[in-house]
């Protein structure tokens, strides 16, 4: 067991080195701005009571952690695991901290549960590196990449319809004019 001095000093540092880092946070946002959207994210409730269930801190919290919580609590569904997760980076980012949910092992968790593919786009060698990205940016690029897809083949399909239909009438005035 530890003495109450011993925690009084572990707390101590810990609030010194919090003030430490807050202030390192301050000087970098008068250099380039804060964060995209700083003011929202809250921890989500879920996530926090989990934090208190396993003894482990939710701010800042570690990628492990939320890797494991996302993991344990797949019956919420991909969609609202992936919202949480969000808001646990916004929260972090809001607060000066590193953002513990930005890649390994979080995109990983995420993945093992609800698998995005790389896009047919990137070349093979940068395809596993997709799985590293924040799980949010896989959907949207992957989105895009839908997307793009589609107009594409869209724009193939009109252009055969357009050789095929001018061949039409090519074909149908070579009959009416054979010289």
């Amino acid at each position: 067991m530890s003495s109450p001095v011993l925690k009084a000093l572990v707390n101590a540092e810990l609030q010194e080195a919090e003030q430490h880092a807050r202030s390192i946070s301050a000087a970098v946002a008068r250099q380039i701005g804060p964060p995209a959207d700083p003011w929202h994210g809250n921890l989500p409730a879920e996530f926090v009571a989990w934090c208190k269930q396993r003894g482990t801190g939710s701010q800042p919290a570690r990628p492990a952690s939320i890797a494991l919580f996302v993991l344990e609590n797949g019956h919420i569904g991909i969609d609202g695991l992936a919202r949480m997760v969000v808001e646990i980076s916004r929260c972090h980012l809001r607060r000066g901290q590193a953002d513990p949910t930005s890649g390994y092992p979080v995109s990983a968790a995420l993945n093992h549960l609800a698998k995005i593919e790389a896009p047919l786009s990137w070349p093979k060698a940068m395809r596993p590196r997709f799985s590293e990205l924040p799980y949010d940016l896989q959907q949207y690029l992957a989105s895009c990449d839908k997307d793009q897809t589609r107009a594409i083949k869209r724009a193939q399909q009109e252009a055969a319809d357009a050789r095929k239909k001018l061949k039409q009438i090519e074909s149908e005035n070579e009959a009416k004019d054979p010289t």
